[in-house]
Protein backbone atom coordinates (compact mmCIF):
# COMPACT_ATOMS: atom_id res chain seq x y z
CA UNK A 1 0.00 0.00 0.00
CA UNK A 2 1.65 3.54 -0.83
CA UNK A 3 1.08 6.67 0.86
CA UNK A 4 -1.44 8.92 -0.94
CA UNK A 5 -3.55 6.16 -2.83
CA UNK A 6 -5.87 5.58 0.13
CA UNK A 7 -8.52 8.80 1.95
CA UNK A 8 -9.46 8.48 5.18
CA UNK A 9 -12.06 10.99 6.80
CA UNK A 10 -11.76 11.42 10.59
CA UNK A 11 -14.58 13.30 12.74
CA UNK A 12 -14.14 13.81 16.40
CA UNK A 13 -11.20 13.33 18.71
CA UNK A 14 -9.09 10.54 17.92
CA UNK A 15 -5.11 10.23 19.51
CA UNK A 16 -2.34 11.38 17.75
CA UNK A 17 -0.72 7.99 17.74
CA UNK A 18 -4.03 6.75 15.76
CA UNK A 19 -4.23 8.95 13.87
CA UNK A 20 -0.08 8.94 12.76
CA UNK A 21 -0.69 5.22 12.39
CA UNK A 22 -3.78 6.25 9.70
CA UNK A 23 -1.24 8.08 7.84
CA UNK A 24 0.74 5.30 7.53
CA UNK A 25 -2.04 3.80 4.98
CA UNK A 26 -3.05 6.99 3.60
CA UNK A 27 -4.03 10.57 3.29
CA UNK A 28 -6.15 11.55 6.38
CA UNK A 29 -8.62 14.35 6.81
CA UNK A 30 -9.58 15.48 10.19
CA UNK A 31 -12.94 17.42 9.87
CA UNK A 32 -13.88 20.45 12.26
CA UNK A 33 -17.40 19.70 12.04
CA UNK A 34 -19.71 17.04 12.04
CA UNK A 35 -22.41 18.36 9.93
CA UNK A 36 -24.13 15.81 7.82
CA UNK A 37 -23.56 18.17 4.73
CA UNK A 38 -19.73 18.24 5.75
CA UNK A 39 -19.21 14.31 5.92
CA UNK A 40 -21.52 14.34 3.03
CA UNK A 41 -18.69 16.27 0.78
CA UNK A 42 -15.61 14.56 2.66
CA UNK A 43 -16.28 11.09 1.66
CA UNK A 44 -17.09 11.64 -1.72
CA UNK A 45 -13.94 10.46 -2.65
CA UNK A 46 -13.04 8.41 0.92
CA UNK A 47 -12.17 4.74 1.12
CA UNK A 48 -13.02 4.81 4.78
CA UNK A 49 -14.84 7.02 7.18
CA UNK A 50 -13.47 7.25 10.86
CA UNK A 51 -16.21 8.58 13.43
CA UNK A 52 -17.38 8.57 17.21
CA UNK A 53 -20.55 9.32 18.65
CA UNK A 54 -21.47 12.76 17.10
CA UNK A 55 -21.50 12.35 13.90
CA UNK A 56 -24.62 10.58 12.21
CA UNK A 57 -23.79 8.57 9.57
CA UNK A 58 -27.05 8.31 7.46
CA UNK A 59 -27.73 7.12 3.90
CA UNK A 60 -26.90 10.07 2.33
CA UNK A 61 -23.27 10.24 3.88
CA UNK A 62 -23.34 6.25 3.04
CA UNK A 63 -24.36 6.90 -0.65
CA UNK A 64 -22.05 10.02 -1.46
CA UNK A 65 -19.42 7.33 -0.49
CA UNK A 66 -18.69 6.05 -3.66
CA UNK A 67 -15.13 4.78 -2.86
CA UNK A 68 -16.11 3.75 1.14
CA UNK A 69 -14.93 -0.03 2.27
CA UNK A 70 -14.88 0.63 5.47
CA UNK A 71 -17.23 3.00 8.14
CA UNK A 72 -15.28 2.67 11.81
CA UNK A 73 -17.19 3.86 14.62
CA UNK A 74 -14.72 4.25 18.53
CA UNK A 75 -17.29 3.12 20.88
CA UNK A 76 -19.90 0.22 21.51
CA UNK A 77 -23.26 2.06 20.25
CA UNK A 78 -24.06 2.06 16.63
CA UNK A 79 -27.16 4.18 16.41
CA UNK A 80 -25.79 6.64 14.83
CA UNK A 81 -24.54 4.57 11.65
CA UNK A 82 -27.20 3.56 9.35
CA UNK A 83 -25.95 -0.17 9.06
CA UNK A 84 -29.00 -1.47 7.04
CA UNK A 85 -27.33 1.27 4.37
CA UNK A 86 -23.65 0.04 5.02
CA UNK A 87 -24.78 -3.42 4.08
CA UNK A 88 -26.64 -2.97 0.88
CA UNK A 89 -23.03 -1.30 -0.15
CA UNK A 90 -21.09 -4.11 1.02
CA UNK A 91 -19.31 -1.69 3.15
CA UNK A 92 -17.93 -2.96 6.52
CA UNK A 93 -18.82 -0.95 9.42
CA UNK A 94 -16.40 -1.75 12.83
CA UNK A 95 -16.34 -0.20 16.45
CA UNK A 96 -15.05 -1.28 19.62
CA UNK A 97 -17.42 -3.38 21.50
CA UNK A 98 -14.88 -4.36 24.37
CA UNK A 99 -13.10 -1.19 25.11
CA UNK A 100 -14.84 0.92 27.83
CA UNK A 101 -16.69 -2.74 29.41
CA UNK A 102 -15.21 -2.04 32.51
CA UNK A 103 -15.23 1.98 32.93
CA UNK A 104 -18.74 2.29 31.90
CA UNK A 105 -19.80 -0.74 34.83
CA UNK A 106 -17.08 1.09 37.65
CA UNK A 107 -18.85 4.39 36.73
CA UNK A 108 -22.72 2.67 37.00
CA UNK A 109 -21.65 0.78 40.09
CA UNK A 110 -19.87 4.14 41.30
CA UNK A 111 -22.98 6.43 41.04
CA UNK A 112 -24.86 3.16 42.60
CA UNK A 113 -23.08 3.85 45.89
CA UNK A 114 -23.07 7.94 46.14
CA UNK A 115 -26.93 7.53 45.58
CA UNK A 116 -27.73 4.51 47.91
CA UNK A 117 -25.26 6.56 50.33
CA UNK A 118 -26.49 9.76 49.93
CA UNK A 119 -22.87 11.07 49.18
CA UNK A 120 -24.26 14.32 47.43
CA UNK A 121 -26.64 15.20 50.23
CA UNK A 122 -24.28 14.95 53.07
CA UNK A 123 -21.74 16.78 51.17
CA UNK A 124 -23.85 19.69 51.24
CA UNK A 125 -24.78 19.24 54.94
CA UNK A 126 -21.35 19.58 55.55
CA UNK A 127 -20.69 21.88 53.51
CA UNK A 128 -23.48 24.02 54.91
CA UNK A 129 -22.29 23.73 58.16
CA UNK A 130 -24.52 21.07 59.26
CA UNK A 131 -21.97 18.70 60.21
CA UNK A 132 -23.81 17.43 63.65
CA UNK A 133 -27.34 17.28 61.96
CA UNK A 134 -26.15 15.46 58.71
CA UNK A 135 -24.57 12.37 61.49
CA UNK A 136 -28.27 12.24 63.18
CA UNK A 137 -30.34 12.64 60.50
CA UNK A 138 -28.46 10.23 57.58
CA UNK A 139 -30.54 6.93 56.91
CA UNK A 140 -28.98 4.36 54.17
CA UNK A 141 -29.30 1.28 52.96
CA UNK A 142 -26.42 -1.40 52.58
CA UNK A 143 -25.69 -2.65 49.38
CA UNK A 144 -26.04 -6.26 50.17
CA UNK A 145 -29.74 -5.83 51.16
CA UNK A 146 -30.76 -4.44 47.69
CA UNK A 147 -31.79 -6.21 44.52
CA UNK A 148 -30.19 -5.02 41.02
CA UNK A 149 -31.92 -5.01 38.32
CA UNK A 150 -30.02 -5.02 35.07
CA UNK A 151 -31.76 -3.80 31.61
CA UNK A 152 -29.38 -5.38 29.22
CA UNK A 153 -27.12 -8.04 29.94
CA UNK A 154 -24.42 -7.42 27.48
CA UNK A 155 -20.56 -7.00 28.14
CA UNK A 156 -21.21 -4.39 30.57
CA UNK A 157 -24.54 -5.58 32.38
CA UNK A 158 -22.58 -8.89 33.06
CA UNK A 159 -19.78 -6.76 34.35
CA UNK A 160 -22.00 -4.68 36.69
CA UNK A 161 -23.66 -7.42 37.48
CA UNK A 162 -20.16 -9.56 38.65
CA UNK A 163 -19.35 -6.41 40.58
CA UNK A 164 -22.80 -6.17 42.09
CA UNK A 165 -23.16 -9.86 43.11
CA UNK A 166 -19.03 -11.00 43.58
CA UNK A 167 -18.43 -7.45 45.37
CA UNK A 168 -21.80 -6.34 48.23
CA UNK A 169 -23.53 -10.07 47.47
CA UNK A 170 -26.74 -8.44 46.16
CA UNK A 171 -29.24 -9.88 44.59
CA UNK A 172 -28.94 -9.41 40.92
CA UNK A 173 -32.13 -10.42 38.54
CA UNK A 174 -32.33 -8.83 35.06
CA UNK A 175 -33.91 -8.73 31.58
CA UNK A 176 -32.92 -9.33 28.47
CA UNK A 177 -34.95 -10.06 24.47
CA UNK A 178 -31.82 -12.51 23.85
CA UNK A 179 -30.87 -15.92 25.87
CA UNK A 180 -27.87 -14.78 27.75
CA UNK A 181 -26.50 -18.62 28.91
CA UNK A 182 -23.86 -19.15 31.26
CA UNK A 183 -23.29 -16.18 33.51
CA UNK A 184 -19.96 -16.45 35.27
CA UNK A 185 -22.16 -14.94 38.57
CA UNK A 186 -25.48 -15.47 40.20
CA UNK A 187 -28.00 -13.56 37.86
CA UNK A 188 -32.21 -14.90 37.25
CA UNK A 189 -33.69 -13.54 34.58
CA UNK A 190 -37.14 -12.15 35.16
CA UNK A 191 -39.76 -9.91 32.91
CA UNK A 192 -39.36 -6.20 32.76
CA UNK A 193 -42.56 -5.61 34.97
CA UNK A 194 -41.01 -8.76 37.69
CA UNK A 195 -37.27 -6.69 37.53
CA UNK A 196 -39.73 -3.10 37.75
CA UNK A 197 -41.52 -4.14 41.10
CA UNK A 198 -38.59 -6.11 42.53
CA UNK A 199 -35.76 -3.51 42.29
CA UNK A 200 -34.50 -1.35 44.07
CA UNK A 201 -31.52 -0.42 41.91
CA UNK A 202 -32.26 -0.50 37.84
CA UNK A 203 -29.44 0.13 35.19
CA UNK A 204 -29.83 0.18 31.74
CA UNK A 205 -26.94 -1.58 29.46
CA UNK A 206 -29.66 -1.30 26.16
CA UNK A 207 -28.64 0.07 22.48
CA UNK A 208 -30.60 2.36 21.29
CA UNK A 209 -33.33 0.88 18.78
CA UNK A 210 -36.68 1.98 17.92
CA UNK A 211 -38.00 -0.71 20.56
CA UNK A 212 -35.52 0.85 23.41
CA UNK A 213 -36.28 4.30 22.77
CA UNK A 214 -38.23 6.16 25.98
CA UNK A 215 -38.08 2.52 27.66
CA UNK A 216 -38.31 4.10 30.50
CA UNK A 217 -41.12 6.93 30.62
CA UNK A 218 -44.53 8.22 32.68
CA UNK A 219 -45.83 4.98 32.19
CA UNK A 220 -42.73 2.75 33.59
CA UNK A 221 -41.99 4.93 36.35
CA UNK A 222 -45.43 4.23 38.07
CA UNK A 223 -44.02 0.27 38.20
CA UNK A 224 -41.13 1.03 39.70
CA UNK A 225 -40.71 0.22 43.55
CA UNK A 226 -41.68 2.90 45.70
CA UNK A 227 -37.76 4.96 45.73
CA UNK A 228 -36.10 3.01 43.33
CA UNK A 229 -32.62 4.67 41.95
CA UNK A 230 -32.35 4.56 38.26
CA UNK A 231 -28.78 4.83 36.71
CA UNK A 232 -28.20 4.99 33.01
CA UNK A 233 -24.94 5.03 30.98
CA UNK A 234 -26.19 3.47 27.86
CA UNK A 235 -28.00 5.95 25.80
CA UNK A 236 -29.50 9.50 26.73
CA UNK A 237 -33.28 8.39 24.53
CA UNK A 238 -33.58 5.43 26.49
CA UNK A 239 -35.13 7.14 29.03
CA UNK A 240 -38.09 10.26 28.83
CA UNK A 241 -35.96 13.08 30.90
CA UNK A 242 -38.47 14.82 31.48
CA UNK A 243 -40.91 12.08 32.96
CA UNK A 244 -37.65 11.16 35.33
CA UNK A 245 -37.90 14.75 36.61
CA UNK A 246 -41.22 14.88 37.72
CA UNK A 247 -40.71 11.36 39.05
CA UNK A 248 -37.60 12.88 41.56
CA UNK A 249 -40.13 15.53 42.56
CA UNK A 250 -43.00 13.51 43.44
CA UNK A 251 -40.73 11.17 45.72
CA UNK A 252 -42.00 8.58 43.23
CA UNK A 253 -38.30 7.87 42.11
CA UNK A 254 -35.39 7.84 44.45
CA UNK A 255 -32.61 9.08 43.09
CA UNK A 256 -30.88 9.02 39.29
CA UNK A 257 -27.81 8.47 38.35
CA UNK A 258 -27.31 9.57 34.82
CA UNK A 259 -24.14 9.83 32.32
CA UNK A 260 -26.12 10.38 29.31
CA UNK A 261 -29.02 12.72 27.53
CA UNK A 262 -31.12 13.64 25.31
CA UNK A 263 -30.67 15.69 23.58
CA UNK A 264 -26.95 16.57 25.20
CA UNK A 265 -26.63 18.90 26.40
CA UNK A 266 -29.32 19.42 28.19
CA UNK A 267 -30.21 23.19 28.04
CA UNK A 268 -29.75 25.16 30.98
CA UNK A 269 -33.71 25.23 31.91
CA UNK A 270 -34.45 21.59 32.00
CA UNK A 271 -36.15 20.34 34.92
CA UNK A 272 -33.73 17.26 35.25
CA UNK A 273 -31.20 19.89 36.26
CA UNK A 274 -32.90 21.06 39.35
CA UNK A 275 -34.31 17.97 40.19
CA UNK A 276 -33.69 16.52 43.53
CA UNK A 277 -30.96 13.47 44.78
CA UNK A 278 -29.49 13.06 40.96
CA UNK A 279 -26.02 12.38 40.07
CA UNK A 280 -25.45 14.33 36.80
CA UNK A 281 -22.58 13.66 34.67
CA UNK A 282 -21.35 14.61 31.54
CA UNK A 283 -21.23 11.36 29.17
CA UNK A 284 -17.88 10.44 30.76
CA UNK A 285 -18.52 6.48 31.15
CA UNK A 286 -15.76 5.72 28.64
CA UNK A 287 -13.36 8.89 29.29
CA UNK A 288 -10.93 6.57 31.39
CA UNK A 289 -7.11 5.96 30.01
CA UNK A 290 -7.42 2.78 29.30
CA UNK A 291 -11.55 2.81 27.84
CA UNK A 292 -10.07 6.04 25.20
CA UNK A 293 -7.16 3.84 24.70
CA UNK A 294 -9.43 1.03 23.05
CA UNK A 295 -11.60 3.30 21.49
CA UNK A 296 -8.60 4.25 19.93
CA UNK A 297 -7.69 1.36 18.25
CA UNK A 298 -10.56 1.20 16.30
CA UNK A 299 -8.11 2.24 13.56
CA UNK A 300 -6.36 -1.11 13.16
CA UNK A 301 -9.42 -2.67 11.94
CA UNK A 302 -9.91 0.28 9.60
CA UNK A 303 -6.78 -0.95 8.33
CA UNK A 304 -7.29 -4.44 8.40
CA UNK A 305 -10.17 -3.82 6.55
CA UNK A 306 -8.10 -2.02 3.98
CA UNK A 307 -5.58 -4.55 3.39
CA UNK A 308 -8.30 -7.02 2.86
CA UNK A 309 -7.65 -8.52 6.28
CA UNK A 310 -10.80 -9.81 8.56
CA UNK A 311 -11.70 -6.97 10.95
CA UNK A 312 -11.41 -8.28 14.60
CA UNK A 313 -15.06 -6.36 15.68
CA UNK A 314 -17.02 -6.20 12.48
CA UNK A 315 -20.78 -4.66 13.21
CA UNK A 316 -22.56 -5.85 9.84
CA UNK A 317 -20.48 -8.27 7.60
Amino acid sequence: MTSGTIRIVVTETYDQDAIARLRKAGDVTILETCAESALTDAVKNADALVVRTRSNVTRAVIDAGKNLKVIARGGVGLDNIDLVAASERNIAVVYTPTAATDAVADLAVGMMIALTRQFGWAERMLRDEKFADARTTARAREMRDLTLGIIGMGRIGQAVAKRCRGGFNMTVIYNDLREIGWLDSTATPVTKDDLYQQADLISLHLPLTPETHNLINHDTLKKLKPGAILINTARGPIVDNLAIANALRSGNLGGAGLDVYDPEPLPQDHPLLSAPNTILLPHIGARTDRGLAGMNDVVDDVLRVLTGESPHYPANL
